[in-house]
């Protein structure tokens, strides 16, 4: 983070490990393969972080697993900082892009599976939606630019994930 990716060497590694060189070398392989171990974590990261924040969500009402997903689930700021750094570096690198491809795939897939039972073109639209709703409030975040409530911007998710909001499932229960 201090020198940022590109700028960072095997030797910087090797040196903030307080490791000689040649064994880092040795097990991290060169530069692009550090990268690309560092994009296999942040992978696990990220799914992990997910699931976790969906496990959290208590009685796994909709309300519940929106406020994770769009509150929660990117709050990490190192993640996210790195992120920033690989997206500037995937503008040049097609490999590095198809592997960022996969991490956010799998995030939307697998808030996708867990929001919507019955998979259709519709509900990938609206997972993807979602997390790029999440993605854009971590960002925000980062500017110290906040919806006026977690609750609005829940209710705003729930008009995204076409789930019904609170007031209209109040009116048809009465």
């Amino acid at each position: 983070m201090r020198k940022g990716l590109e700028a960072t060497t095997l030797a910087d590694v090797a040196e903030e490990a307080r490791l000689p060189r040649p064994l880092v070398r040795h097990f991290m392989g060169n530069r692009a393969d550090m990268v690309s171990g560092l994009i296999e974590r942040m992978i696990l990261r990220a799914s992990d972080a997910i699931e976790q924040a969906l496990n959290s969500a208590g009685g796994q009402r909709e309300e519940d697993l929106l406020q994770v997903v769009l509150n929660k689930a990117f709050v990490d700021p190192i993640t996210n900082r790195l992120m920033i750094q690989l997206w500037q570096q995937s503008w040049t690198d097609d490999e590095l892009r198809a592997q960022l491809e996969a991490v956010y795939r799998r995030c939307v897939e697998q808030i996708h599976d867990r929001l919507y039972p019955i998979a259709t073109q519709s509900t990938f639209d609206s997972a993807y939606a979602l997390v790029a709703m999440a993605l854009g409030n971590a960002v925000f975040n980062q500017f110290n630019v906040h919806p006026s409530s977690e609750a609005a911007l829940v209710q705003a998710g729930q008009v995204v994930a076409e789930f019904p909001t609170t007031n209209a499932k109040r009116k048809r229960s009465r």
